[in-house]
Formats: structure tokens, sequence, C-alpha cells
């Protein structure tokens, strides 16, 4: 009998910041990077795994081929993030500017990460580095109104065929569908 393991989850806004601000305490810079860059980019780990120092110190852009899909992709690199990137990257030592920002075996980094999550009050979630990916489009998605075409564009930005695997990809549930469409229903009474 095979038992198919479930998939990693997003994490809420007051989660990521828990996390973060447990990791920045603690001054575990590789992990905090790891988050950051992950919540900041959506990229897969083995994208992630590939960045550079050179790549993101400085700069207002990152260009990465991406490994899964062979797609160059340019993503904007906000400046306070720039401005974190630089933190941390002087708070490490000042590394070669050629060496990648994060030097861990991903089995590494999602056992750890489990670790670090429960020290910081996260319980209940399975976390792993896809998290990140799932926790931007999870917010892309709140903070744009909960609709359709936000979908749509995250499902060409994650490279997916359909916009209903993006809404499983998601875990958005019917449940949450419907009560969009409840609310704006009562709207539009109102609005008459």
């Amino acid at each position: 009998m095979t038992t198919k393991t479930k998939s990693s989850e997003h994490l809420e806004e007051l989660e990521l910041n828990k996390l973060l601000k447990y990791l920045h305490q603690n001054e575990i810079w590789v992990y905090y990077i790891i988050v950051r860059l992950g919540v900041s980019t959506a990229l897969r780990y083995s994208d992630l795994s590939r960045i550079r120092w050179v790549d993101v110190l400085n700069k207002k852009v990152l260009v990465l081929k991406e490994k899964k899909t062979g797609k160059v992709r340019e993503i904007p690199i906000q400046p306070e993030l720039v401005d974190t990137l630089q933190k941390v990257y002087n708070k490490v030592g000042l590394p070669n500017l050629n060496e990648v920002i994060i030097p861990l075996h991903i089995r590494t980094i999602n056992k750890q990460i489990k670790i670090y999550a429960a020290k910081a009050g996260i319980r209940g979630k399975r976390i792993s580095t896809h998290t990140w990916r799932k926790t931007f489009g999870r917010e892309v998605w709140k903070r744009n109104g909960q609709t359709e075409s936000c979908l749509v564009r995250l499902s060409s930005l994650f490279n997916h065929s359909s916009v209903s695997i993006t809404r499983i990809y998601l875990s958005i549930t019917k449940e949450e569908v419907d009560t969009i469409i409840c609310i704006n229903y009562r709207i539009c009474l109102c609005i008459k």
C-alpha cells in the first residue's frame, strides 16, 4: 500500500511574520533569506538555490532562467528587499559575490524549516521550500480582491495549464469562493 504525502501549505501573513521575526532575532540568516526571497520571488527551490549574491545585491531586477520551465524571468526586487539583502550579506561576513546565497540541500532546508517554524509558534502546517511560493500566491490573490482575473495572472506566473489547477495549488476552497460570491451579491443588492 502506498500513501501520498500531503503537499506543503501556505502561511498566513501573521504566521509568516512570526517565522521571519524568529529567524531574524536568532540571526539564522540563511533561512531568513530563503523565506524572504522565496516569498518575494515565488521561485521554486531549484531556482532559489542558484541565485548568487551578485545577482541581487544593489539590483532592481533579478534575471533568471527557470530550471523547470526554461523561461527567462525578470523579477523586480523591491527596495526594502534590496536593503535587507545588503544587510544580511554584511552580517554573514561579505562572502564572495559569485557564491550562491542558499548553499543548502533541499532536504536539509525542509527538515530544519519545520523545526524553526515550530519554535516560532507555528503548528499544524505542512511547511517546505514550496510553502513560500504558495504563500506568495495566496497573498497576491488576497491583496487583489480574490478575483478570477488575479487567478488567471497567477496561473500564468506559475505556468499552470489552467486556473482550476492554480485554485487547487493555492488551496482555495469552494467555501472561500462561495463566500466571495455571497459578499459580492450582498454588495450588489445594496447598490440598487
